[in-house]
């Protein structure tokens, strides 16, 4: 419970600062069990934030692929994540800004993020953003995070 305590604070202090970056470092000071896994948090959702989800660049980027045990695994991530874009209406399939809120240990070799994706909306005469929020797992399997799917 105090190692999420710290992870939000630190991540209320970076949203108070003004900041949607965060800086893998501090993250990891905040995860002390595993700051592997809070760097490689960092570098995946950083990769995705503001690239077009209906785009086949996106899809065959191996940098994305590489969060993933099997191409078929990330092959479901991708396809889910893009329909859900689409249903919250995200312009282009593009989220802007994506904000790591939670983080709970299920098990120590089980995480579960809590992830915010914002985005401009891609309805007409709509000026407002749109959001969405979604859970997403990682699983440690011999000393490396990955990311698993939720079902289609």
């Amino acid at each position: 419970m105090r190692r999420v305590l710290a992870f939000l604070l630190v991540v209320a202090a970076l949203s108070c600062a003004g900041s949607r970056r965060f800086e893998p470092e501090i993250l990891a000071a905040a995860v002390p069990e595993s700051p592997q896994l809070a760097r490689l948090a960092m570098d995946f959702y950083g990769r995705i934030a503001n690239r077009r989800f209906n785009s086949i660049a996106t899809f065959r980027d191996p940098a994305l692929q590489e969060f993933f045990r099997t191409p078929a695994a990330f092959a479901d991530y991708y396809a889910e994540l893009a329909d859900k874009l689409s249903e919250a209406h995200f312009e282009a399939n593009r989220p802007t800004r994506i904000d790591l809120e939670q983080l709970v240990f299920e098990e120590p070799a089980k995480a579960r993020f809590t992830v915010r994706y914002h985005g401009e909306n891609g309805r007409p005469l709509r000026w407002w953003g749109t959001k969405l929020l979604r859970e997403e797992v990682w699983v440690r399997e011999r000393d490396r995070w990955w990311i698993v799917p939720g079902k289609l």
